[in-house]
């Protein structure tokens, strides 16, 4: 399911992390310098917070707490699993509010991706 990123804190969801993600400095900061002149649309690919810590992968919410599967709104929490150096450019930019945000929600990791958080 799809709707921008506005739409999806709207309606309560909290977007979390990996724990200790890898983070790329120089990527970041080429996302910065290429979403001053994009206008198109961003993407961003997220799967429930359940979802995530049940293939064993830890997660933190935005205020760096560890998000466990006993939390009363694991429903509600999302975790982003894309490009994470793309979702901190937009957070330092502060344009994850802006409506050419788009995040995706997907039903489960891919399993084709080999993934290294």
């Amino acid at each position: 399911m799809k709707k921008t990123y506005s739409e999806w804190i709207t309606e309560d969801y909290i977007f979390c992390t990996p724990v200790n993600p890898k983070v790329d400095m120089i990527m970041v900061g080429s996302y910065r310098c290429n979403l001053k002149i994009h206008t198109g649309e961003v993407m961003l690919e997220a799967v429930s917070a359940e979802v995530f810590l049940r293939r064993g992968y830890k997660a933190t919410d935005p205020n760096g707490i560890i998000v466990t599967l006993l939390d009363s709104d694991l429903s509600q929490k999302l975790v982003i699993i894309d490009d994470l150096n793309l979702y901190l450019a937009l957070q330092q930019e502060m344009l994850m509010e802006d409506d050419n945000v788009v995040v995706e929600i997907l039903n489960d990791l891919p399993r084709a991706k080999r993934w290294s958080f």
